[in-house]
């Protein structure tokens, strides 16, 4: 446990570690500085006793305590409290946990798809966050990020994921308009077969949607449909995707699904 006397404060808006911290609440930061903040005293807690090697820091507020164990390598800070605000996004009032950011592999999407994976183009690192947990939790092998996906370890989407992020094996692919043929993926569509009556091979990529544009015009891959009301013109993509997923796990179940998460 961190002893409060190597705890350091701060109460300069100029201090450079304030200003990384700030510059970490956006991509380009993220990726300057290869580090990325965690929000939410469940989910500092989790990442601090699940994956201690990529915790780097704890920033908290100077009017509150540490209400837990730091490890002895992960640095403390002490905030004033406009200072913490600054970096206090959601406003928890718990300590932020500064972890390691580290660039992703190139996925090489010539080769075949090992177990379930999933092509992600969504701009909204929300989504993108909420479709890594729903993807942790549906037992996804790979997430592979296209050119047009938010970055996930921007705030928003760890948030989001809740716990799940450093847990997902994720890469880096190409934009969703260059993928390359033959296809190797199924995607939704609304002119596609009914998703209730496919057969799901066990190595599939699910190439998901953008928000908004959808799919590229000459978009390849078996383009499967969720039933719905003809009222209703299309689902959230993270709600269509959840329901691919769901239906893929019906044929294809989980062997040990009490330890996934």
């Amino acid at each position: 446990m961190t002893s409060p006397s190597t705890t350091r404060s701060i109460t300069s808006p100029q201090n450079t570690h304030v200003r990384r911290w700030a510059a970490l609440q956006e991509a380009r930061g993220i990726e300057r500085f290869r580090q990325c903040l965690v929000s939410g005293k469940k989910v500092v807690q989790e990442t601090l006793a699940q994956h201690p090697a990529e915790c780097l820091e704890l920033i908290h507020c100077v009017k509150t305590p540490l209400p837990f164990s730091i490890p002895a390598h992960v640095k403390t800070y002490a905030l004033s409290a406009p200072l913490f605000e600054k970096i206090d996004l959601f406003g928890t009032g718990a300590p932020i946990l500064v972890c390691e950011a580290p660039p992703f592999p190139s996925a090489n999407l010539k080769t075949r798809p090992q177990g379930l994976e999933i092509l992600c183009p969504l701009g909204d690192p929300a989504n993108v966050g909420a479709l890594i947990r729903t993807a942790a939790a549906m037992g996804v092998e790979r997430i592979i990020l296209l050119k047009e996906s938010a970055h996930p370890y921007h705030l928003k989407a760890i948030r989001a994921a809740s716990g799940t992020m450093f847990k997902m094996s994720l890469s880096q692919g190409p934009s969703i308009r260059d993928l390359p043929e033959p296809a190797t993926w199924a995607t939704l569509d609304t002119q596609g077969e009914s998703l209730s009556g496919f057969h799901w091979p066990k190595d599939v990529r699910l190439l998901v949607g953008e928000e908004g544009p959808g799919l590229p015009p000459r978009s390849s891959g078996t383009r499967l449909a969720v039933p719905m009301a003809d009222s209703v013109e299309s689902l959230n993509a993270v709600v269509a995707a959840g329901m691919a997923l769901y239906a893929y796990r019906v044929q294809h179940p989980l062997t040990n699904p009490g330890l996934r998460s």
